[in-house]
């Protein structure tokens, strides 16, 4: 992990969780956080364990003073694995907002509360993110 960041392990953790849903702490470690959004449910009338969501996932990675990032889109399928698939244009606005929520949430707790850079990884395959003023 990067010496730079200001705060522990264990704290980045809490500050994350208090992002909302979004943090996956059994999937994040000392070089990797990771957070997804099942965002739209494929079919309702599925029994809960067999359910399947349209969503997004999202890593970070600590570098100098800050993170780097990269994310996906795709299928959390019933054995809980993302899967990369094109977004059915139905669910597209859906899943489009909740990332666009949480990426402004966690960009503001970074830059503005914590002072830490977030940028994109060279592994970034989407476009870059960025906050709507």
């Amino acid at each position: 992990m990067s010496d730079k960041l200001p705060l522990s392990h264990g704290r980045l953790k809490t500050r994350f969780t208090a992002l909302g849903p979004y943090f996956r702490e059994g999937k994040s470690d000392t070089e990797r956080y990771f957070f997804d959004s099942l965002s739209v449910c494929v079919d309702a009338k599925k029994d809960p364990d067999a359910r399947e969501f349209w969503g997004w996932w999202f890593e970070m990675t600590p570098e100098g003073e800050g993170f780097t990032y990269r994310y996906g889109f795709g299928l959390f399928d019933k054995k809980g694995d993302w899967v990369a698939k094109s977004i059915p244009r139905e669910a597209q606005a859906a899943v489009d907002k909740t990332l666009t929520n949480f990426y402004a949430k966690l960009s503001a707790l970074l830059d503005d509360e914590l002072g830490l850079s977030l940028s994109p990884s060279q592994a970034l395959t989407e476009p870059e993110l960025a906050c709507s003023e």
